[in-house]
C-alpha cells in the first residue's frame, strides 16, 4: 500500500493531508506528494515478476492497488545501439524507449499515476491542456478508468495527436493563442469553474509516474548505475521525478550514487538551460518561439523549474539547447542507424549526447541513457520525403534498378 504522509510544498515546507490541495497556500507553487517509504523489502520487490510500474506500486502515492489504473506502462526497451555507438563515439550508450509505451510516449508513466490516484480521490472528469502527448495519455487513461476527459490544445498542434484523444473518447478543443498564455490561462479557468481533475504538472500525484525511469534502469542494469541520463525537458517534471527517483533508491541502500541529469531543451524554447547558465534559483519564462520539437515547446516552467533546476545541480548535472538542425540530425540518427523512429522532441536527447560528447563533458567509455520520449508516428510531418520517390515506377526490373540506383 502507497502510505501518503502529506502533501508538501518543496520551497517553505508547509503541508496538507486535504488530498485534493495541489498548491501552496503560502507559495502557490506545486505541492509535492510525501510516500512513506520506511519498512519497504526491496528484495520482495524485486523479485515480483510484474513487469509495469506498479512493480513498485509502494513507492507511489496511491492507496489500494484496486484502484489501479494500467494499460502496461512501463519496463520499456534499453537497448543497445552498436551503429549508433560508433557514430557518437560513445561505447555504453544506452536509449530507454519510451515510444514502445502503450500511447506512444512518456506520458503514460505519469497518467497510470496520475489517473489512478483521481479515480481513487473520486473525480469523474479528468482535464489537461498539452501539444498532443499529455492529451492523448490522459483520454486513453481516462477511458480505461471510466472517467470523462477534457483536453486543450493550441491551435497548430500535429492533427496525429488531437485524433488519438478523440479516438480514446475525449473532448478535445482547439484553443487559438499560445501554450503558455492563453490556452494555459483558460485551463485555469476552467479547472476552477468546473472542478475537473487537473492532470498538469501541478499535481502532485502525477509527477510521481516518472520515478519509475529510475527504479526500472536499476532493475535493467542488474543495480548498476548510469553515469549519465539525458531526458527531453519542456516542464522539468521528467527530471525532478528521476532525481527523486534515485534520490529514494539511495536513501533505502538499493543504489550507491545517482546519475548525472542532463535536460535537453530546443533552442526555441529553453529556460531551463537559460536558468542553470545564468546561476539563477529561479527560472524565467522566455517567449517559446516554433520549433519542430513540438512537444517540448514550453517557455514557462511555472510548476516544477525550480526543483528541475535544483536536481540538475545537485547531481552535477547539465542542461542543453539544441537548434533545429542538430534536433533533426538525432532523429535521422537513432532512427538510421538504431532502427528506432522518434518525434523531434522524442530523439532530441541523441542530439544533446552528440554534442555533450563533441563539447568534451561526456567521455566515450561512461555509460550514458538518453531517454527516447516519443514515437515518430506523433509527428510524421517531420520527416520530408521527396517527391519522386513516392512516384510510380514501371513493374520492370530496369525500372526498378533505376530507382535503386538514383536512392
Amino acid at each position: 500500500m502507497g502510505r501518503i504522509e502529506a502533501l508538501r510544498c518543496p520551497h517553505c515546507a508547509w503541508q496538507t493531508d486535504s488530498w485534493k490541495t495541489f498548491r501552496c497556500k503560502n507559495c502557490g507553487v506545486a505541492l509535492e506528494a510525501i510516500v512513506d517509504l520506511a519498512g519497504i523489502d526491496l528484495r520482495k520487490i524485486r523479485k515480483r515478476n510484474e513487469r509495469t510500474i506498479w512493480r513498485w506500486f509502494e513507492f507511489f502515492p496511491v492507496e489500494e492497488r484496486d484502484n489501479i489504473v494500467s494499460l502496461g506502462e512501463g519496463y520499456t526497451p534499453l537497448v543497445a545501439p552498436p551503429r549508433l555507438r560508433e557514430a557518437l563515439g560513445l561505447e555504453r550508450l544506452l536509449l530507454k524507449n519510451d515510444a514502445a509505451l502503450p500511447t506512444g510516449s512518456l506520458k503514460d508513466r505519469s497518467n497510470a499515476v496520475g489517473i489512478s490516484r483521481g479515480r481513487e480521490l473520486g473525480f469523474d472528469t479528468a482535464a489537461v491542456i498539452s501539444t498532443g502527448n499529455a492529451a492523448a495519455s490522459v483520454a486513453a487513461y481516462a477511458a480505461a478508468a471510466g472517467m470523462k476527459s477534457v483536453v486543450m490544445v493550441p491551435a497548430g498542434t500535429e492533427a496525429s495527436k488531437i485524433l488519438q484523444a478523440a479516438a480514446c473518447g475525449a473532448i478535445v478543443t482547439v484553443v487559438e493563442g499560445s501554450f503558455d498564455n492563453e490556452v494555459a490561462r483558460l485551463y485555469r479557468e476552467a479547472l476552477k469553474e468546473f472542478g475537473w481533475y487537473d492532470c498538469l504538472s501541478s499535481n502532485p500525484y502525477r509527477n510521481e509516474g516518472k520515478k519509475s525511469y529510475a527504479y526500472e534502469m536499476l532493475d535493467q542494469l542488474d543495480g548498476a548505475v548510469p553515469d549519465w541520463v539525458i531526458h527531453p525537458t519542456a516542464g522539468g517534471a521528467g527530471i525532478c521525478a528521476m532525481w527523486k527517483g534515485w534520490c529514494e533508491l539511495q536513501a533505502l541502500g538499493c543504489a550507491k550514487q545517482a546519475p548525472r541529469l542532463v535536460a535537453a531543451q530546443s533552442a526555441a524554447a529553453a529556460p531551463i538551460v537559460r536558468a542553470l547558465a545564468q546561476g539563477l534559483d529561479e527560472v524565467e519564462p522566455v517567449e517559446a518561439k516554433p520549433t519542430v520539437a513540438e512537444s517540448i515547446q514550453v517557455g514557462n516552467p511555472a510548476s516544477l523549474g525550480r526543483r528541475a533546476l535544483g536536481a540538475l545541480r545537485a547531481s552535477k548535472g547539465t542542461a542543453v539547447a539544441l537548434t533545429e538542425d542538430e534536433i533533426l540530425e538525432g532523429q535521422s540518427l537513432l532512427a538510421r542507424l538504431a532502427g528506432i523512429f522518434a518525434e523531434p522532441a522524442g530523439a532530441i536527447s541523441v542530439a544533446a549526447a552528440k554534442k555533450l560528447v563533441e563539447a568534451g563533458s561526456i567521455q566515450k567509455g561512461e555509460t550514458v541513457v538518453c531517454n527516447i520520449t516519443g514515437h515518430g508516428l506523433k509527428q510524421p510531418s517531420a520527416v520530408q520525403v521527396a517527391d519522386e520517390a513516392l512516384e510510380p515506377i514501371a513493374p520492370t526490373l530496369d525500372a526498378l534498378r533505376r530507382r535503386v540506383d538514383s536512392a
